[in-house]
Parts: C-alpha cells; sequence; structure tokens
C-alpha cells in the first residue's frame, strides 16, 4: 500500500535505482498495515474477478517493465483500428534490450509484437540497458515532408549505471514495422539532473511540442515541466525549453505531463505534484497548447465524495458522456480526501468528468490492478484509450505477476461510466465492476455471492456521476432468510453492512416484501409492501427502479414476464442522494444476479 508513494517521492533523486531500495523496505511497512487493517473489517480491499489480460510477460527474470502506452491508428488508411502498445523495458543485469512494440487487430483482444527497437546512439557504451518512459504518437496530418499517419516514438535512454538520461526519436513510415532513429533531442544527467517522461502533441498552430519533466533548473526548482518545439515533423527541434509548470515554491516537484485537447479547442494538462501528499495529480488548461502559465499549479482533481488521485497520471477526452464528451483521469494510487489513506477502490478506480474537468466523478476501472509483488511497481503510469465512440475504455497497465514476482503488462476494456449501460456477463468476468466483501464470481452469464454474512456484500458499477436512471436486474435468493436486491445512487462506498450512501431495494422471503432503505453509514426503512404471490427462494425476479429527482418508483416483476407484483413510488424529501452508481448487494444470506441495464431518464 505505502510502496508506489515511496517510490514515485523518491523518484527525485533516483528514477528506478533508489525506487528499489525503498520498495523493500515500503513492503515490510505495508505488511504490518495490512495486518492491523485486516483487524477492522470496516477496511477491507476492494476485490474483483478480473485481472485483465496478458499483453506481455517477461522471458527471464532480469527483465523488468513498467509504464505502458498505447494509441488506435487514426491516420493509416488500411491500418486504421490497429492498436499499437509499448512499455518500458530493461535489464537488471545492464543487458542491453529494446523497446518491444506489440499490435493488435481486434481491438485490444489479441496482441502481437511488431517491431524491436533499439538505443539509436552508437560509440562506447552503446547500446544502453534502460529503455525507459515510451511515448507513441500519429501523425493527424501532414507535418513538414512527413504525410499524416507517420508515426514517432520517443524514449528515454538511460545506461546501466544511470549516469545519464537521452530523448531519443524515432520515425515510422509504415505503421510501426520499422523504425528509423532520427536524433537524440534532449540530453540530461543523472538523478537530481535529469530529464523524464516526454510526451508529444500537436498545439492549436500544429506544431509538434514535446513536454517532459525537468530536473536541470534543480537549485530553483526540485523540478519543472517544460516543452520543446518541432516544426518539421521531428527533424529539429528548438534549444530553449519553456517553462510550463514551475511552482516557486522549490520542493513542490511537478512531474509526469499527460496532455489532450479538448472538444473547445482548449488543452487540459494532467500531472503530479510530489512536494504534496501522495503525489496528488492535478490539471491546469492552456487555450493552445503551448502557453501555459507555469506560476499556476492548476487544480486539485478530487471527486465529489472525497476520493483524489496520485503518482503518474494519465488523462484523454472521449467522445462519450453527454455534450461534451467526457475526461477519464487514472493514476497509480486512489487516496481519501479526509485521511490521505490509500481509498477501498486504490488501484481500482478513474476519475471522469461530463463538463471537462470543472467536477469530478469515479468508476470502476476496466480491471484490477494486481499489486502484490515488491519487485513490481504496479499500475505505475497507467494508459487509457477511449473506444471510437466513448463507450467503453481501456486500461493498461503493468501489475505484478503473483505475490512475489516481476511485472506483467496487461489489459482490458469495459464501460467508460457512461449510460446507456448493460453487462449480462458474457465475457465470463466482472470488469468493471468494484466488490465490497462477499465472495463474486461468474459463470454462464450469472453473478454469484457466495459468503453471505451479514456485511452487506455489494458490487457496483457506473459512475458517481450519474443521476436521474432507470435501472433493471434480475435477482434470485440462493438461501434461506436472505434479503437481496439492487442499490442506486450509491457513493462513498466501504466495506459494511450499510456503509455507503445510497438507497437499497430489496426482496424479503421472511414476509415476502420489497423493501426501499436509505443508507448513510446507518440503515432508515423508508418504505416496504407485500409481493404477491410471495418471494420465493430460489425463483428469478426482475427489480426496476427509477429514480428522477427526489422520487424512487420500483416495480417487482417474475422474470419474464410483465405482470407486476408489487410497485411503489417514494418521494424522499430531503433528496439526501442525487447522483451516484448502481449496485447489487445481498444481506444475512447469499444471491445470484443477471442481465443488468441501466438507461438515462431526462
Amino acid at each position: 500500500m505505502i510502496y508506489g508513494a515511496l517510490s514515485r517521492s523518491t523518484a527525485s533523486l533516483n528514477r528506478h535505482f533508489t525506487k528499489r531500495i525503498w520498495l523493500r523496505i515500503g513492503i515490510i511497512f505495508v505488511l504490518v498495515v495490512l495486518l492491523i487493517t485486516s483487524i477492522n473489517s470496516s477496511y477491507l480491499v476492494v476485490r474483483a474477478n478480473t485481472s485483465g489480460n496478458v499483453v506481455y510477460t517477461p522471458t527471464s527474470h532480469n527483465e523488468a517493465l513498467a509504464y505502458a502506452r498505447m494509441i488506435r491508428l487514426q491516420h493509416s488508411g488500411s491500418e486504421n483500428g490497429t492498436l499499437l502498445a509499448t512499455f518500458e523495458h530493461w535489464s537488471t543485469d545492464g543487458t542491453p534490450v529494446p523497446f518491444i512494440i506489440l499490435q493488435s487487430k481486434d481491438d485490444g483482444r489479441t496482441w502481437s509484437k511488431l517491431a524491436e527497437v533499439w538505443d539509436g546512439e552508437s560509440g562506447d557504451g552503446h547500446p544502453w540497458s534502460h529503455m525507459w518512459q515510451p511515448f507513441l504518437f500519429e501523425f493527424p496530418r501532414a507535418i513538414g515532408k512527413y504525410p499524416a499517419g507517420t508515426l514517432l516514438l520517443v524514449g528515454n535512454v538511460v545506461p546501466s549505471d544511470y549516469s545519464a538520461t537521452h530523448f531519443q526519436l524515432w520515425r515510422s513510415l509504415d505503421h510501426g514495422r520499422t523504425w528509423k532513429y532520427v536524433d537524440t533531442i534532449q540530453t540530461g544527467g543523472t538523478f537530481g539532473n535529469g530529464i523524464w517522461e516526454p510526451f508529444l502533441i500537436l498545439d492549436s498552430k500544429g506544431r509538434l511540442i514535446c513536454f517532459f519533466s525537468d530536473e536541470r533548473d534543480s537549485s530553483n526548482h526540485s523540478q519543472f515541466i517544460g516543452h520543446i518545439v518541432s516544426v518539421d515533423g521531428g527533424d529539429t527541434w528548438s534549444r530553449n525549453v519553456v517553462k510550463d509548470v514551475a511552482s516557486p515554491v522549490q520542493p513542490d516537484r511537478p512531474g509526469m505531463p499527460v496532455v489532450t485537447r479538448l472538444p473547445d479547442g482548449k488543452y487540459v494538462m494532467a500531472f503530479e505534484v510530489c512536494g504534496r501528499a501522495n503525489c496528488e495529480i492535478r490539471i491546469k488548461y492552456s487555450n493552445d497548447g503551448y502557453r501555459w502559465d507555469p506560476k499556476n499549479l492548476g487544480t486539485l482533481v478530487e471527486t465529489t465524495d472525497g476520493r483524489y488521485l496520485g503518482h503518474s497520471p494519465y488523462i484523454v477526452w472521449s467522445k462519450g458522456g453527454g455534450q461534451n464528451g467526457q475526461l477519464i483521469l487514472v493514476a497509480q494510487r486512489v487516496y481519501q480526501t479526509v485521511s490521505h489513506d490509500p481509498a477501498p477502490e486504490d488501484y481500482r478506480a478513474m476519475f471522469v468528468s461530463t463538463d471537462l474537468g470543472k467536477s469530478w466523478h469515479w468508476a470502476p476501472t476496466p480491471f484490477e490492478v494486481q499489486h502484490d509483488s515488491p519487485d513490481c511497481n504496479a499500475n505505475y503510469s497507467p494508459a487509457l484509450l477511449p473506444s471510437e465512440d466513448g463507450s467503453s475504455v481501456r486500461l493498461m497497465a503493468p501489475a505484478s505477476i503473483g505475490d512475489s514476482g516481476p511485472c506483467s503488462i496487461r489489459t482490458y476494456s469495459a464501460n467508460a461510466g457512461v449510460l446507456p449501460y448493460r453487462d449480462n456477463f458474457v465475457n465470463e468476468n466482472d470488469s468493471g465492476w468494484n466488490t465490497y466483501g462477499g465472495c463474486w464470481s461468474v459463470s454462464n452469464g450469472i453473478y454469484y455471492e457466495t459468503c453471505g454474512g451479514t456485511e452487506g456484500n455489494k458490487s457496483l458499477a457506473g459512475s458517481t456521476g450519474w443521476s436521474d436512471y432507470l435501472l433493471k436486474a434480475d435477482v434470485k435468493l440462493t438461501s434461506d432468510r436472505v434479503n437481496a436486491g439492487v442499490l442506486v445512487r450509491v457513493t462513498n462506498p466501504h466495506v459494511g453492512a450499510d456503509s455507503h450512501n445510497g438507497y437499497y431495494i430489496g426482496l424479503d422471503p421472511t414476509d415476502s416484501t420489497v423493501l426501499l432503505g436509505r443508507q448513510n453509514y446507518a440503515y432508515v426503512q423508508l418504505e416496504r409492501v407485500p409481493v404477491r404471490g410471495g418471494v420465493e427462494v430460489g425463483v428469478w425476479y426482475t427489480l426496476q427502479v427509477s429514480v428522477r429527482r427526489n422520487k424512487i418508483s420500483v416495480s417487482v416483476f417474475p422474470a419474464g414476464s410483465n405482470s407486476k407484483v408489487a410497485s411503489f413510488t417514494y418521494t424522499d424529501h430531503t433528496n439526501a442522494f442525487p447522483n451516484g452508481m448502481i449496485g447489487v448487494r445481498d444481506f444475512a444470506g447469499t444471491a445470484a444476479f443477471r442481465s443488468i441495464y441501466v438507461q438515462s431518464l431526462p
């Protein structure tokens, strides 16, 4: 739980070498913390049934991975729709290794190696062994003498003694099959005087901008974010570094910039500030992508229910989610704003904004990033790629192999927190769901909770920003005396019987009723009505719940029937919970769920 924070905070001095030392110290503390927290059931690790599909696994014990990147070709003719990916790659014994370029022809379901890209410099000591911080970029239009569809790869190439940091640039004119070394576009020194994390965009004038983190003015700024410019497609670059985020507070250490263009033509940058708690993630804006007020540290990104992100952000704009589309932001860690402790959704949440970053909510990530091994800096600098229609998003990240192994690179795609939402569990997993207590599994399109007990086991999906919507779900009670059903407008969840804000609609076989309860770390029953014909264990029922402003309407049907066996409408005059996720829940027994569907209401 601590090593991500330790590794990124100490990265200001030595990016990977000292990080490994601190990771081992941190893991001892982690074990102690986990032992303590396991005693208190009010804070348990959030689990889900999906750990992602493996994209790449090390072939030897000396091979190390992190920092994934991927793009979808959009300006490459017949190759459009192909996904390309790469990742940090280095050897722990100093053996030279390449960047590996992977491709997917089926939208990320399967991957194959397309190319290897080696250190482009020659001379004494080359090739170097550490291929760090890659970034892939496709030209959306002709730039200089290079056509649309031209690919650039920039990466930070570092020798095994960590004595230098070189941004090398390669170009591909055949959609990633072959690569030609262009030049080394920036050079830095060792840790404390290095350059890090290059990122490419086009500004509003069509100029190629390379943003990066820079320690070379350390007497004034422990680190600043700056950029250089190319107007000829990457052949030559400006010599002076323009400062974009340079805090007057010397230890603030802004870094790891990621920039995306908004539909209104403005640009937004996400970055970490490692002089603040947990390398908090902030955002700031530019009208043209070139000019950024360097003294402006932007705004802290936090959700309406008290979560914030820390360490190594990645931000994208997606056309899904409404008139403005939505910003989707992910980072290595998720924290609680009050305590600064890891949130229950640590390694399992992405932030979403439908108003271009003015307010933020969160949704489950497509898969759980496994993070148990001290030899893997899990989820360090993950990548996001929205689907072409914006309805889903793909996550790619380093994840640990077991509890004592290295990293693999994994990926998966799920709903991006947008409506309409449907899950028939056809992939035989619960991708895009977060569970809080219980034992959850999927079989034959049915979502089972099999542990029972009185902790109110729940699993949540969707976005905490959803407000007025209609939920339909099939529910089956699978043990005696259980009550089970659905949740709506859920925010601020933790493990525990009533540990969230939201409404619960449940079927109770003890008195054959359907009930509505308001939960706010306590339980208040709002309504309970009889179900005609009773509530039977082992029988499927369809629960239909609409939430529109402060009115909650509930209907119960035998599954597959249009004949209502119970219905009511309740007005919550407190309007306690105006927005939140959907979920499924059981209490005092076990249950099964299927055919989840949610649509927005006008």
